[in-house]
């Protein structure tokens, strides 16, 4: 096998760019709703994060009579 062959082929061909594009396109678009996610106030699991973050102790209790 000749990989130098093979890895040229593959790095000049509109196929593998088209592949790599929408790949990259795909994981900017999952980063930047994930980052939405964590930082947004009115979506549910931000609502849940802020508040515990501001209520540990009340959230501590909550899990705890779950557990129960």
């Amino acid at each position: 096998m000749n990989w130098k062959k093979n890895l040229t082929c593959c790095a000049t061909s509109p196929i593998c760019h088209f592949v790599a594009l929408c790949v990259g396109v795909f994981t900017v678009i999952e980063l930047v709703h994930t980052h939405a996610h964590y930082t947004m106030s009115t979506d549910t699991n931000s609502y849940v994060r802020n508040f515990c973050k501001q209520n540990l102790k009340e959230c501590e209790r909550i899990i705890s009579d779950l557990d129960n």
